[in-house]
């Protein structure tokens, strides 16, 4: 029996220290979607613009070329598959460690804003971070299994599998990872794509849920209530998507109606004809490649600077 409970005593410490060899090493990562969320989410940074949003953020606004026009110091936390309750759930974590921004750009999208959050993308990329209680916290009320990914080694290594041991292993060693060198100040350069991704166009009535209204209703407030001046984006789609979300001009117009009531300025460049009709800057209906990026970046920082006057 003695023996037995030794086992499973040194069982349960290998699994604690290889759950720590796992996270840590995770966090070391300077560089890649592991060095982006241990700036955003763990080191205290001092940067006076943030870009907030889904993917359509990260991959669109390229805050080194946006910084080089307005003068501003940004940083892009946008996540994978954030819906505005996980967006609004990255910034309240951001700023547990941070300066808070002067500036936050949060990009709107019309074609899921009728959806639900009900997972996290990608949620074991996430794990190394559940430190920050702000994040922990607002991501347990989306799936409640975060609990057992942040206290219990035995619940969430099987889940993190080989991707989590190399992101690890590099980690630990200063090593950068295979797509690492593409991701700038949490901007991802997506030069990858050699075809165009055909998505199947689905027609269907859109529409701001509640949910969505009610996140981005948090945002403005906490926003107003910590003095940040929020705008809000809408960067381009490709053409052939215009005719998936039947009522997509009525919902902008209501994105609309909701910033000029907060006196919050809308950047809606979804239908910008010199980007939008040009299957060469798509990697698929929703994703520009590097070349959209970098001549939508170009056009609102320009506009911006203008405007603000930085």
């Amino acid at each position: 029996m003695r023996r037995i409970i030794t086992y499973l005593l040194v069982l349960v410490l290998l699994a604690y220290a290889l759950h720590w060899f796992l996270m840590e090493g995770m966090r070391r990562n300077s560089t890649g979607i592991y060095g982006k969320y241990t700036t955003t989410f763990v080191r205290p940074n001092t940067y006076n613009t943030i870009m907030l949003g889904s993917s359509r953020m990260f991959m669109h606004l390229d805050n080194e070329l946006f910084d080089s026009i307005t003068g501003t110091n940004s940083y892009n936390i946008g996540l994978p598959g954030a819906t505005t309750r996980m967006s609004y759930a990255c910034l309240r974590a951001y700023c547990v460690n941070s300066k808070l921004p002067e500036t936050v750009f949060y990009e709107l999208d019309f074609h899921i804003s009728h959806l639900e959050t009900d997972t996290v993308y990608n949620f074991t990329t996430y794990f190394p971070y559940l430190g920050n209680e702000e994040l922990y916290s607002r991501f347990t009320t989306i799936d409640s299994r975060f609990r057992g990914f942040r206290y219990v080694p035995f619940y969430s290594l099987p889940y993190s599998g080989i991707p989590s041991l190399s992101a690890a292993i590099h980690g630990w060693f200063g090593k950068e990872g295979y797509y690492d060198h593409y991701f700038r100040k949490g901007f991802f350069r997506n030069e990858l794509m050699d075809d165009y991704n055909n998505v199947r166009i689905k027609k269907y009535n859109g529409y701001i849920g509640r949910e969505t209204r009610d996140y981005l209703d948090s945002l403005i407030l906490f926003c107003r209530e910590k003095h940040i001046s929020l705008h809000f984006t809408m960067s381009p789609v490709y053409r052939d998507s215009q005719s998936e979300v039947l009522n997509r001009d009525r919902i902008i117009e209501q994105y609309g109606d909701i910033a000029t009531m907060n006196r919050i300025m809308l950047w809606d460049y979804s239908r910008d004809t010199a980007i939008v009709n040009h299957k060469v800057y798509f990697e698929d209906n929703y994703h520009m490649l590097y070349p959209g990026a970098r001549l939508y970046t170009r056009k609102i920082a320009v506009e911006y600077h203008n405007i603000s006057g930085h």
